[in-house]
């Protein structure tokens, strides 16, 4: 279970097993957990904590608001809680959405300020220690400093690697990120590197809101071409705002289809493009996954199809239906 534990995490875990035995628990709850994380790292008690909210300051408020009963055999293994277990879950997808190989302290931390409604989340909430500062705090900190291997050069603190692509023609790989922990995994960002530099380039410069997303390329001709979708604030639905393609080595970025030149001889309502599938190796042709509104007396309908576009004019030819996809 704990294997991608950093040693500091791993001694957190054994100090609240000491420290919820002091208490004459039967379990480890999130308040141990949390005195143990500030007894083993004593940089989240000064970075996150002002004075003089100490270790003991906390312990103390802790120790007021529990139960004293006898104390446990240190010898004892512990259950954990199962606000700690989902804690602990929290935990490992913090570290992955920050593309953290290790889970850390700091991890475990984050863990904590999402279960709303424990007691460590309110003694910290209390002293000024909100979700998204933390989160903030902790993206913006050198990778190396947490014990993980350096973010590339050029990539943004706070997005995760969410698709790697590579165009054998321009020799650049393109990787498709999403912000850490948002809540439709947007605004999706692409980035661009040739295979011998070590720093990346932003695809374009989106607008807030505004997803480049669902990549492909083919082999023998230097393009890429990706969707982009255009979503409400907060997030709530979204609509399609056209297809791209880049010329990797130029960096040249072009609009090759747009919600109004998109055509199908049908009647329909709408189209969006949802997602794209592939593009053929002479770069004219996509298969995507297009939805149809069409009208019906109570209103309207979204039908979803495996289609063909031609990136040149625009025109769409529905190939057969995906009765399973959902936008």
């Amino acid at each position: 279970m704990f294997e991608r534990y950093t040693e500091k995490a791993r001694r957190t875990i054994f100090f609240a097993r000491y420290e919820s035995s002091q208490f004459g628990s039967p379990q480890i709850e999130s308040e141990h957990l949390l005195l143990g994380i500030l007894r083993e790292n004593k940089t989240v008690t000064s970075r996150f904590l002002s004075p003089p909210s100490s270790w003991e300051s906390i312990r103390k408020q802790i120790g007021e608001h529990t139960i004293i009963r006898e104390k446990a055999s240190t010898s004892v293994d512990l259950p954990l809680s199962s606000e700690c277990q989902r804690i602990l879950a929290y935990a490992a997808e913090e570290a992955d959405g920050l593309s953290h190989k290790f889970i850390g302290t700091e991890h475990l931390l984050l863990g904590i300020l999402r279960e709303q409604g424990c007691f460590a989340t309110e003694l910290l909430n209390d002293r000024g220690v909100s979700l998204e500062t933390a989160r903030n705090q902790l993206s913006s900190q050198p990778a190396e400093q947490l014990g993980m291997p350096p973010r590339s050069p050029g990539v943004s603190a706070g997005y995760r690697s969410h698709r790697l692509l590579y165009n054998a023609a321009s020799e650049m790989l393109i990787l498709e990120l999403c912000r850490a922990g948002a809540a439709h995994l947007l605004p999706s960002r692409l980035f661009v590197r040739h295979r011998d530099s070590e720093a990346y380039e932003q695809i374009g410069n989106p607008a807030e809101g505004v997803c480049f997303e669902s990549a492909v390329t083919c082999q023998t001709k230097p393009v890429v071409v990706f969707n982009s979708m255009k979503w409400e604030k907060p997030p709530g639905g979204g609509d399609w705002a056209g297809v791209y393609s880049l010329d990797p080595k130029s960096k040249e970025l072009r609009l090759r289809i747009s919600p109004e030149n998109l055509s199908l001889e049908e009647p329909h309502l709408r189209l969006s493009i949802l997602e794209l599938i592939s593009l053929s190796e002479n770069a004219d042709t996509l298969h995507v996954n297009v939805g149809v509104e069409k009208g019906v007396p109570s209103g309207a309908v979204v039908h979803y199809f495996l289609a063909r576009v031609n990136l040149s004019d625009g025109k769409l030819s529905l190939l057969f239906p995906l009765k399973d996809i959902r936008f």
